[in-house]
C-alpha cells in the first residue's frame, strides 16, 4: 500500500463502519425488504467499475425473451432524472441513459424501465403489466430495499475481489464478505484459454459456499452507427479512433491488439455525455489519419453518439459484445429456469 493510500485508510475505515451498519439493520429485518410474488433476478458487484453488468443482463433477458414476458429494470445511471420512466425506441438517452437504451434496443418486445427507487420502479412495472412474469434488476447487490429471489454476484477476473479493500483505497463497495447473499456467482472477463484447475484454485481464494461459474466476453462484429455506411469485419480493419466512456475499456484494447489494429484512444469517463466539441474532435482525429480508418466506439457509447447530427456522415462503427459460459452454461440456465418455473404465481 502506498503513502497516499495510507491517508485514506481512515476513509476506508469509516465507509466499512457506515455499509456495516447499513446491512446489519437489513439483516435484523430493522431495515425492511420488500418482497414480490413475481419472481426477481439481481445482478450486481461489489467493486465500482465494470464487471460486464450488461451483456449478462442481455444474456439472462435472451433466456426468457421467447417464453416469459420479462421486464428489465435500471437505475438509469447517469441520466438527468431520477423518477420511473418506461424506455421506448425513441426514448431520449439523457432521461433514461445508455445502458436502458441499450437494452430496449436490442429487447424492443420486452419491457424496460428506470427508476432510483427500485421499489416503487417494481410496484410500477406489476401494476401496468400485469401479465410479467419476471424481472431482472441491474446493479442491484446493495439495493437491499427489495428480497431478491435470485441473486447473482458478478466479479471481474482481472480485478479479484479476495485481493481488493474497501473504497477509497480500493474498489470495494462493501466488505468482501457481503458475497454470502449472493446465491452464485460469475467471474467475468475470464481468458478463453483459462483452465479449470486455475478456476479451482480462484475458487479457493474467493471462499463463496454457492456456485461459481466463469464467464468470457465474445466479440460479434462491427456495427455500423448508420445505415450508409458499408459493412465491415475485423480483419479488414487497419487503423482506428476508440472512442470509449465506460468503467473498463482495456479488454476491447486487449481485442484490438491482438489483431494489430493501430488505435488511437479517446476516453472519457464511466456514462459521460458527449458534448459537440467531443464530436469534432473525434472526427477531425479520424480525418488527420493517414490511410482508411473508422470510428470504433462500444453499443453503450453509441447509445449517445448516434444523437449527433455531425456523425451521420462519419464511418462510426460500434462493436457488438456478447458473453458465453467456459463450462456448465446447461447448469447456469437450469439454476435460471428452475428458479423462474418454482417461483411464478398462476391464477
Amino acid at each position: 500500500m502506498n503513502l497516499f493510500k495510507w491517508f485514506l485508510f481512515p476513509l476506508s475505515i469509516l465507509f466499512w463502519l457506515v455499509t456495516s451498519i447499513r446491512n446489519f439493520f437489513y439483516d435484523i429485518g430493522w431495515l425492511k425488504s420488500s418482497k414480490f410474488d413475481t419472481p426477481i433476478i439481481g445482478l450486481g458487484n461489489i467493486t465500482v467499475g465494470g464487471t460486464g453488468k450488461t451483456p449478462h443482463t442481455a444474456y439472462i433477458a435472451s433466456i426468457f425473451s421467447t417464453n416469459q414476458k420479462v421486464a428489465i429494470l435500471s437505475k438509469g445511471y447517469g441520466r438527468n432524472s431520477n423518477e420511473f420512466k418506461y424506455v421506448t425506441i425513441d426514448s431520449d438517452v439523457k432521461l433514461v441513459g445508455d445502458e436502458p437504451m441499450q437494452a430496449k434496443q436490442n429487447f424492443p418486445d420486452q419491457i424496460v424501465a428506470v427508476d432510483h427507487n427500485r421499489v416503487n420502479g417494481v410496484l410500477n412495472i406489476l401494476h401496468d403489466h400485469q401479465d410479467t412474469t419476471v424481472i431482472i434488476l441491474d446493479d442491484a447487490f446493495q439495493h437491499r430495499s427489495i428480497k431478491i429471489g435470485l441473486n447473482i454476484l458478478l466479479s471481474d477476473y482481472n480485478r479479484p475481489l479476495h485481493s481488493d479493500f474497501l473504497m477509497p483505497i480500493g474498489n470495494l463497495r462493501e466488505k468482501s464478505s457481503a458475497i454470502k447473499r449472493a446465491d452464485c456467482m460469475i467471474i467475468t472477463k475470464c481468458p478463453e484459454n483459462l483452465s479449470k484447475q486455475e478456476a479451482e484454485t480462484l475458487k479457493e481464494k474467493i471462499n463463496f459456499n454457492g456456485e461459481i461459474f466463469f464467464s468470457k466476453i465474445i466479440y460479434d462484429k462491427l456495427v455500423a452507427l448508420n445505415e450508409s455506411s458499408r459493412t465491415i469485419i475485423f480483419e479488414n480493419i487497419k487503423k482506428v479512433v476508440l472512442v470509449t466512456a465506460i468503467a473498463q475499456n482495456q479488454p476491447i484494447i486487449d481485442q484490438l491488439n491482438s489483431k494489430d489494429i493501430d488505435y488511437q484512444l479517446v476516453q472519457f469517463r464511466d456514462h459521460y455525455n458527449y458534448k459537440k466539441k467531443d464530436i469534432f474532435r473525434i472526427i477531425e482525429l479520424n480525418q488527420n489519419i493517414e490511410g482508411d480508418s473508422i470510428i470504433l466506439t462500444t453499443e453503450k457509447d453509441a447509445q449517445k453518439l448516434k444523437e449527433f447530427e455531425e456523425l451521420k456522415s462519419q464511418p462510426v462503427y460500434y462493436l457488438k459484445v456478447s458473453v458465453d459460459f467456459l463450462w456448465n452454461k446447461d447448469k447456469f440456465d437450469k439454476k435460471l429456469n428452475d428458479y423462474v418455473r418454482g417461483n411464478q404465481k398462476y391464477s
